[in-house]
């Protein structure tokens, strides 16, 4: 009997690294199938209890899930959690689960919980209220900062700004629209951070990413990947950081900075491909390797 999986992700059309990993578990042999989050429909009450992919009933045994939406209302968000977490209460294993999920992307509670394990993050604060913003960082004499979107990914929507008043304005910009701003000290790296892929319990793949254009290290940004293999306490860090989010698998960024490394961010279902050109490393399959591992224990 066939293992009947999924990869779940919020495009109607599979983006290529989902399209990547269905490949992969398609050549071990494993029936896959792809499932956008729009068509799925949940029945309840009176005699029913069931999850639906269009008209059919969605028979899985696991799924691998690549992201609930970047974009969303409030109203989908709940819906798709809500959904997500009765496939869960049904024995359908989803990797990585839907609350480390959920909990990667919100950069503010990643930050907290990793430094509540004592992992080194950099100075962070977040508020609504702008004086306290405004008056935090004077006191502080940070006058370097980055403001990111407290969901994000890719380095999209980040700002460099090295003056409060600017922050005032932005700021007020932003909460106008209902947006707390995240302020994070900008950490001085040697125009470089790491990427790391932690599969289970192994760096699968790490590089440097380099930029002498931008201070954006991403790949998506323009910044250039080269190879590097993490031992000793960069290795323990990036394994011990996806081991504090509850993740299978995770894209660990982290910068260093006067012979100290701080954690920057984790993705939860972090794209590959950049890494792969640089590393030669067939991440797809390892993925769904361990997600087989996982689902046959």
């Amino acid at each position: 009997m066939s293992t009947k999986v999924a990869v779940i992700n919020a495009t109607p059309i599979p983006p290529r690294s989902s399209r990547m990993i269905i490949d992969a578990l398609r050549n071990m042999g494993v029936e896959v199938k792809y499932v956008p989050l729009q068509y799925l429909g949940l029945l309840v009450g009176e005699g029913e209890s069931r999850i639906c992919l269009g008209k059919d009933f969605l028979e899985l045994e696991g799924g691998i899930l690549r992201g609930i939406g970047s974009i969303v209302t409030v109203e989908q968000f709940f819906a798709r959690v809500a959904i997500l977490k009765f496939l869960e209460e049904r024995g359908i294993y989803l990797m990585n689960s839907l609350q480390s999920l959920i909990s990667t992307r919100n950069k503010l509670e990643t930050l907290i919980t990793l430094y509540r394990k004592g992992i080194p993050v950099p100075f962070t604060i977040v508020s609504e209220n702008l004086r306290f913003l405004y008056d935090t960082l004077k006191e502080k004499g940070i006058n370097d900062f980055v403001l990111k979107p407290i969901m994000g990914s890719r380095g999209y929507g980040s700002i460099r700004i090295q003056d409060v008043d600017i922050l005032f304005q932005v700021g007020k910009t932003l909460l106008s629209n209902n947006l707390p701003p995240l302020i994070q000290r900008y950490v001085d790296k040697p125009k470089r951070d790491i990427r790391a892929f932690v599969i289970g319990d192994e760096v699968v793949a790490a590089m440097y990413r380099y930029s002498e254009k931008s201070w954006k290290t991403n790949i998506a940004q323009g910044a250039i990947g080269i190879e590097v293999k993490l031992k000793g306490e960069l290795e323990e860090l990036a394994i011990k950081s996806t081991k504090t989010l509850s993740l299978e698998y995770a894209g660990v960024d982290i910068v260093e900075e006067n012979d100290r490394y701080y954690v920057l961010e984790i993705n939860g279902s972090p794209d590959f491909e950049g890494l792969m050109k640089v590393t030669g490393i067939d991440i797809p399959e390892k993925i769904a390797v361990h997600f087989l591992s996982k689902l046959r224990r």
